[in-house]
């Protein structure tokens, strides 16, 4: 592996052990789905701090980490309805063509909650740096495979995605303040109506 590769393998773990740590108290249930879950660091670093089944899925084998790891089309996930407690879109929505029907899959394989960040822009400059740093940092993921950014949406565009599908019961801005100079990652953490009988 070259020292730049190698480098950035260091920096999506140690990011993701930071992600996981964020996600960790809002995860609920045993059966946890990471969707668009790339090297799969994430999802081990769960395993390790929170001692949950975790399995990862993504488009491509982009597998780095131990653990379940499943790769899918990219349209219908091979789960049965409402098979995990919790399902994770982190930092993934922004590279799908179609985040709404993503977003509908993974609330078909949820009985509980999705956990969801995103990086989000408020200003141009915001999104031309957004558009800048995720495109060059996906370049250098798995020798290009992984995709570059499709659409980045400003805090109040997701949220009312969101809310157009189930309700939103916590948002927040994620990161140190020097972080969020570049990079403005927001958590969002969406339950699942119940189903009332009829």
């Amino acid at each position: 592996m070259r020292p730049v590769a190698w480098l950035l393998q260091v920096f999506l773990r140690r990011y993701a052990r930071a992600e996981a740590e964020v996600v960790a108290p809002f995860v609920r249930g045993p059966r946890v789905l990471d969707l668009g879950a790339g090297e799969g660091y994430v999802a081990q670093a769960l395993r390790a701090r929170a001692g949950r089944w975790v399995c990862s899925v993504d488009v491509g084998p982009f597998r780095r980490a131990g653990g379940p790891y499943v790769v899918y089309d990219g349209t219908r996930l091979p789960f049965g309805d409402g098979a995990f407690d919790t399902t994770l879109l982190l930092l993934t929505l922004h590279h799908c063509a179609a985040p709404e029907a993503v977003l509908d899959e993974a609330f078909r394989v949820t009985a509980g909650r999705l956990i969801v960040t995103e990086s989000v822009y408020r200003s141009r400059a915001e999104r031309f740096w957004l558009d800048l740093l995720d495109g060059r940092l996906n370049r250098g993921r798995h020798g290009g495979k992984m995709s570059g950014p499709f659409g980045f949406r400003t805090p109040e565009q997701w949220h009312r995605l969101f809310e157009s599908r189930q309700q939103v019961v916590e948002m927040r801005w994620l990161g140190p303040w020097w972080e969020r100079l570049v990079h403005h990652p927001l958590l969002f953490v969406i339950d699942r109506s119940p189903v009332c009988a009829s």
